[in-house]
Formats: C-alpha cells, structure tokens, sequence
C-alpha cells in the first residue's frame, strides 16, 4: 500500500499544483456487470451499474465489516412493442431502464492479508421507464464478492500545496441474485456478475 498511495499522492499533489486549485475524490466502490432474467421473460440481458460511497473504501485498515449508500441502474431491451398500457405502445423505444439509489450491507466471509471475500445484502428503491411509461419499484439483492485489496494512508505537504490519501484499493469480481417488484414480462428475478472496483478517499490542493 504505501508504493500504491506514495504514487497516488505524488500524482494528485502533481496535479493539484499544476492547475492550481483542489482535487477532492471520495471513497467510492462502482461496480459494472451484466444479468439476466430467471424464469419467462420478455427481456434480454442487462448492464449493471452500481456506484456509492463505502465504509470499507474509506477505512485505512482491514475491516470485516461495510456499508454502502450510492446510485443503481439496470437497462435491458424489451420485445418490440411492449407496453404496460397498451396506449402507450411505442415500437422504437423498447428499453427498460431502472434508476434509483441503494444501501447494502457486507460481512467478510473470508479475509487475509490481501484477499478477502464479502457476503453482502442490499435493497434498492428505483424508478422505472419503458415505452413511455414510468413506474416505482422497490428491490433487493444477495451478492458474494472477491476483491485483492490493500489499505492504508499517507500524506505529503510542502509550501506549494499537500495531499493525502486514506482507504483501500480493491479489484474484485461479485456474482449475485437479484429480486426487483416488476411485472413478470419484465423478469422481476435474475443474476449477474461483474467487476468491482474501490478507490480511497483522495484530497490534495496546489498553490
């Protein structure tokens, strides 16, 4: 970790410096990955976006435990001409999009120096559109992930500006199951799997 953050701080100083003014990231876990419905439905697969603010993005040591507060979307492709209503059948716009925000909750299974892997639980509140036509949905979801990590922090100051670090890097994979209150056309149950990604808190400000 401290080759990583020296590294992380020398360029975020770099850049702060350079442009003047502030850098400020957050620790964040942002997940992409594609599903698939379970079961009849009239959809195809789906692209996952999940992107939020972690507590085991943010903590410099190992933890057993996380909680996680950010944005989710699904978006997949519906048959031609499907509708809720059938006044508002539209052949050309045949995606269903889902937006909304998460909370989840992890505990690792399993945790060395390095790797870990997570059992999380999370629900979602989201909004709905497709064809026109828009709706409220709540959901849930049971996920195991894998990451290799490393955790840490470090800063550096001087009379031209500072920066710090403090957090974790991770890359992982996840697969899990995923309920949501759709109509059966629209597959309310599926599973994914993707790649995860964490990244620290960064701040660093230039003269």
């Amino acid at each position: 970790m401290r080759v990583l953050a020296a590294v992380a701080v020398i360029a975020a100083a770099s850049t702060a410096h350079a442009r003047g003014g502030a850098i400020f990231i957050p620790p964040a876990e942002v997940d992409v990955g594609a599903g698939a419905p379970v079961g009849a439905a009239d959809v195809g697969p789906s692209t996952e976006v999940l992107a939020g603010i972690h507590w085991a993005s943010m903590y410099w040591h190992p933890t057993h435990f996380d909680i996680g507060l950010g944005y989710v979307g699904s978006f997949r492709q519906v048959l031609p001409g499907f509708a809720l209503r059938e006044t508002t059948i539209d052949p050309t716009a045949n995606e269903l999009a889902l937006n909304g925000a998460y909370l989840s909750l992890g505990y690792t299974l399993e945790s060395s120096k390095y790797i870990r892997t997570w059992l999380d639980a999370r629900v979602e509140t989201l909004h709905g559109s497709v064809n026109h036509d828009s709706f409220d949905a709540l959901g849930a979801a049971l996920r195991i992930a894998t990451e290799v990590y490393v955790s840490g922090a470090t800063g550096a100051g001087g009379h031209d500006g500072f920066a710090a670090i403090a957090g974790t890097f991770a890359v992982g994979v996840y697969v899990e199951a995923v309920h949501r209150d759709l109509p059966p056309e629209l597959g309310p149950n599926g599973v994914s799997a993707g790649l995860s990604m964490r990244i620290p808190l960064i701040v660093a400000a230039g003269g």
